[in-house]
This record gives C-alpha cells, sequence and structure tokens, in this order.
C-alpha cells in the first residue's frame, strides 16, 4: 500500500463506505479495536476489497494493517448471486407446484361434480322409467275397473228393484228363502251394496289421481323451461310424501302449515324444482323423526308438547324474486355442518340413509339451471330453514 503513504487514507475509500469509514474513526478515537472491510479505489482505476484491522494509539493517532479480500468478496458475491438464483429457482417451483395443486384440486372438484351429475342423471333416468311403467301399469287395470263400476252401479241398482218387485209382490216368502234372507242379511246387503260400490269409486278415483300426480310430478314429456304453478308442484310433491308425515313412532303426525302469497305462473323447469322440494321435505321429514325419537328415549318432558311442524310459505320481493321457505322445527344442524351440506357425497345420515346427492343437486338445479339461490340457516337444537329464490322472468 505505498500508493497511500503520505495521503490520508479516507481519500481512498469508495464514496459508498465513507459512512463505514467515519463509524470507525469514531470507534478507534473511543479506544476501540476495528476490523472493517471496506471498497478502495486503486491507482488504476478499479475498486478493490481491504481488510482494515486497527488499534488505537492515542486520540489522533492508531496502527493496523490492510489486507486484500478482493478474491474473497468476488466469491462471496458469486455464492450470493448463485444462492439467489437458486432461491428463484425454488420460489418458481414453488408458484408452480401451488399452481399444480390448484389446478389438480379444480380438475378434482370437477370429477365429482361431473360424478355425481352422472350418478344424479342415471338416478332420475331409472326413477322417470319407474314412474312411467308404474303410472302406465296402473293406469291400464283402473280404467279397466273406473270404467266398469258405472255399468256395475247400475246393473247392482236394476238387480235391486227387480228384487223389491219380487218382495212386493211375493211378501210371503218360502221358509227356504226366508231362512236364506236371513242367513244373508239381505236387509244389510241392500243398504250397504250401493256404500260399497261408491266407495269403490272414490278408491278408483283416487288411484286415477295418484297416477297423474306421478305423471304431473315426474313431467316425463316436459323437459323444456317454461311456465309453471309453483304451488301446483308443492301440494303435488307433499301429496306423494303424505304417507311419510306419520312419524316413526305412531303416535304424533308432522304439520304442514302453508303460506302461500299471490304469485304468478313462473317460467322454471318444474321437473327439477319439484325434485328440489322433494329433497327438502324429506330432509325435514327426517329431521323431525329424529327429534321425536330422541326425545322419546330421553323421556323429555318437552316430547308431551313438541308438535313436529313443516312451515312452506312462498312470497314475491321486488317484483324480481320468487322466495320459497320450508321450514321445520326439528333438531336443527350445527353450524359447522350448515357449511357443508350442498358439498358432493356429504351427509350426516348414517350409513345407508342417505347418498350426500339430495341438496348438492338441488343447489345445482336452483343456482345453476335457475341461476337463482339456495341457502340455509340453522343452529343445533333450533329450527332449520331452507329458501330457494328464483329469479322472475316475464
Amino acid at each position: 500500500m505505498t500508493d497511500v503513504i503520505g495521503s490520508a487514507l479516507g481519500n481512498f475509500i469508495d464514496l459508498d463506505d465513507r459512512h463505514l469509514w467515519s463509524e470507525t474513526l469514531e470507534k478507534l478515537q473511543t479506544g476501540v479495536e476495528v476490523c472493517q472491510e471496506l471498497r478502495f479505489y486503486h491507482q488504476t482505476g478499479v475498486i478493490v476489497w481491504l481488510e482494515l484491522s486497527a488499534q488505537p494509539q492515542s486520540e489522533t493517532e492508531f496502527s493496523g494493517s490492510l489486507i486484500n479480500i478482493n478474491d474473497r468478496k468476488h466469491a462471496e458475491a458469486l455464492l450470493k448471486q448463485t444462492n439467489e438464483q437458486l432461491e428463484a429457482r425454488v420460489e418458481q417451483r414453488n408458484i408452480e407446484l401451488i399452481q399444480a395443486n390448484h389446478d389438480l384440486k379444480v380438475t378434482l372438484e370437477k370429477l365429482k361434480y361431473t360424478q355425481a351429475q352422472l350418478v344424479q342423471t342415471e338416478k332420475m333416468s331409472s326413477l322417470r322409467q319407474l314412474v312411467a311403467g308404474i303410472a302406465h301399469e296402473i293406469n291400464n287395470p283402473v280404467n279397466f275397473i273406473y270404467a266398469n263400476l258405472n255399468y256395475a252401479s247400475e246393473y247392482t241398482e236394476v238387480l235391486l228393484k227387480i228384487l223389491q218387485l219380487y218382495q212386493q209382490t211375493y211378501p210371503v216368502p218360502s221358509l227356504q228363502i226366508q231362512e236364506a234372507i236371513v242367513t244373508c242379511d239381505l236387509d244389510f246387503i241392500q243398504k250397504d251394496l250401493g256404500k260399497l260400490l261408491e266407495s269403490m269409486q272414490v278408491g278408483s278415483d283416487r288411484i286415477r289421481e295418484i297416477v297423474l300426480l306421478l305423471r304431473n310430478f315426474a313431467r316425463l314429456d316436459e323437459a323444456d323451461i317454461k311456465n309453471a304453478d309453483i304451488h301446483a308442484g308443492i301440494n303435488h310433491t307433499i301429496t306423494l310424501l303424505s304417507h311419510r308425515f306419520q312419524s316413526e313412532s305412531g303416535n304424533l303426525v308432522i304439520q304442514i302449515i302453508k303460506n302461500y302469497g299471490v304469485i304468478p305462473y313462473i317460467k322454471c323447469y318444474s321437473a327439477q324444482l319439484n325434485q328440489v322440494f322433494m329433497n327438502i321435505l324429506n330432509n325435514a321429514i327426517y329431521a323431525l323423526n329424529e327429534a321425536i325419537t330422541n326425545l322419546s328415549i330421553s323421556q323429555n318432558s318437552q316430547c308431551q308438547t313438541f308438535s313436529p311442524t313443516i312451515w312452506i310459505s312462498t312470497e314475491i320481493v321486488d317484483e324480481t324474486w320468487l322466495n320459497i321457505r320450508i321450514k321445520n322445527n326439528g333438531l336443527g344442524i350445527q353450524e359447522s355442518v350448515v357449511s357443508k351440506i350442498f358439498d358432493p357425497f356429504f351427509t350426516t345420515k348414517p350409513v345407508g340413509k342417505g347418498t350426500g346427492l339430495g341438496l348438492f343437486i338441488s343447489y345445482q338445479i336452483v343456482v345453476e339451471m335457475h341461476q337463482g339461490k339456495l341457502t340455509c340457516t340453522s343452529k343445533t337444537s333450533q329450527e332449520t330453514e331452507f329458501c330457494i329464490q328464483i329469479p322472475i322472468y316475464s
């Protein structure tokens, strides 16, 4: 370092390290030994790294040495650059892995959705074929019975009139006939036969109505969107589920309270909406039966006053939305579960009791097919309400 002899050392320090040189001088003036790496101007004009080791001799003087560490600093810089490049590659790789995981998750969700759709499509296809077959097989013999009941009533009425004429013409029948009249209870038969035929007529009418409900519910010939009577669809669904409103314990009946508003015909896929009503009402019935069973097992005093009920209401909101609310006073759903109930294959029911597809498919029908909304609000041991919102199109 003969180049710097006779000159102030600070004159040769790189401008960017002048603050370090000032700090070094302050330390030396306070009697502290220092070891500092600094950049110096070489006489060739290049910058070189030197390591300064100095010990204070007095307040104004110090002694020490300068060691060239230029190669080491270049090696450190190269190592730093290499590390930065490796870190950048690792970061890029992590980003790629995150994106790949995201893409995989999306793909799995699509596969799960497709699987659920395929299962439900196959299920509905089989159900429609079953309904069509049942409706057809029932309809033919019922029509045969229905058509012949009128003739049977007419013929019976004629025979009874002839019998009355015989009784008037021959008021004193033979002993054998008198015994037969008493044994067969002819008077009762004459009175009851008309009622019997009338009840058969009512029964056949009811069967014909059920067949019609099955056909209307499935809408086998109506796959397109069209104007539909929502109240009729709900009522048909209730009729088909009426056998389940009797609780499993047999001593309580599930009440249905309807509060229908004045609503127009709604443009929708009526068969699919009927399926939504069916799924939600089935879940409500299951929850109410569970509540009844739990209260009975625990011998809770509330069991005596508990009235299992399903409330169904409809209303028009802002002239643009149809709101359909289906509420029950069963056990309720935990808050942690509510956020998952529309997920495919998620179910809180025991194995064999549910597939986890009902509410998932209902959500797809309302949200994707009708651009509507399907929400659930519930708390444990409180009422559960599903709200179906369908946009009203002119």
